[in-house]
């Protein structure tokens, strides 16, 4: 089905999500929403208001990468209902492509989702981190969102045989907004297996969010986050991640150069293409007058 049609028919026919479907563009074939922070917490909010469930995915280069060669996160991505760009690599791979459009970190807009979770006395739950900074990070998040309606809160450590009954206390809460600090891909599959148990509630997976807040580990300067560097940040504060960026971020970059270079190839031949019968047509109509002068 597609997108656009159906989000028609879970939300309605003028619906927010639907909108942002209208100018869904596409990175090495994956969907991405060209949409800002405004826009994407109207389509959460609208979510709330026809309680209607909502798989958020922050899309980067490093995952788009990973999908290429996982076909659970490859249909993961397709069928999430709000695909915003996270990574810097995507942005830029979408402005190659001669579309405008600004990063909407996955944190910022988590964090955004809270505030407003606050404001309208919005359920949140949370699950995902370690076991010891469960304390801190609720502490955290009602001292910087006053009002904060936190109604379930689990660690990211679990046996198999304990999933189901996590999921089935964290259900029974009926949260709006569910936030799932597993890592990619951990917290998509979590989400892909478990979304029927939510069926009102906005879902995210938010990565490394909970250390941040709780300020176990430190988010990249402003002046980073400006330049678009905050992959480059992370890289030199956590050099273990080199193996998997620095195979990840080169092979996106000559992919999307690629699919840039090859549209613009076909582009031309069109447009050869369209010039050359114009031609064609003149030199015949050429060829016929000379030969109406030759028989005159």
């Amino acid at each position: 089905m597609l997108p656009e049609i159906q989000a028609t028919r879970q939300f309605g026919e003028m619906s927010a999500l639907t909108t942002t479907y209208r100018s869904r563009q596409k990175v090495l074939g994956y969907p991405i929403d060209l949409i800002d922070e405004a826009g994407a917490l109207g389509v959460i909010e609208e979510a709330w208001k026809n309680q209607k469930s909502l798989h958020v995915v922050t899309l980067n280069a490093e995952m788009v990468v990973a999908a290429q060669k996982d076909q659970e996160l490859d249909r993961i991505i397709r069928h999430a209902h709000l695909i915003v760009p996270d990574g810097a690599g995507v942005v830029w791979a979408l402005k190659l492509a001669g579309h405008q459009v600004s990063r909407l970190p996955g944190i910022e807009l988590a964090a955004a989702s809270l505030a407003l979770c606050a404001r309208l006395n919005r359920k949140v739950a949370l699950i995902g981190g370690k076991p010891e900074i469960l304390e801190p990070l609720q502490k955290a998040l009602r001292d910087n969102y006053p009002g904060i309606n936190i109604v379930a809160a689990h660690n990211g450590y679990w046996s198999a045989e304990q999933e189901a009954e996590i999921v089935d206390e964290l259900s029974h809460c009926e949260p709006d907004l569910l936030l799932v600090a597993l890592g990619v891909p951990r917290q998509e599959y979590f989400l892909d297996r478990w979304h029927q148990a939510f069926p009102h509630t906005v879902m995210v997976g938010v990565g490394g969010s909970f250390d941040v807040w709780t300020g176990t580990v430190k988010r990249a300067p402003a002046l980073f986050r400006s330049l678009n560097l905050e992959w480059l940040y992370r890289l030199l504060k956590e050099p273990w991640r080199f193996q998997r960026m620095g195979q990840a971020l080169p092979s996106f970059a000559i992919q999307a150069l690629s699919e840039v270079a090859k549209k613009r190839l076909i582009e031309k031949d069109n447009h050869s293409g369209a010039r050359s019968p114009g031609r064609s047509t003149k030199g015949k109509h050429d060829k016929k007058k000379k030969e109406r002068s030759k028989d005159t």
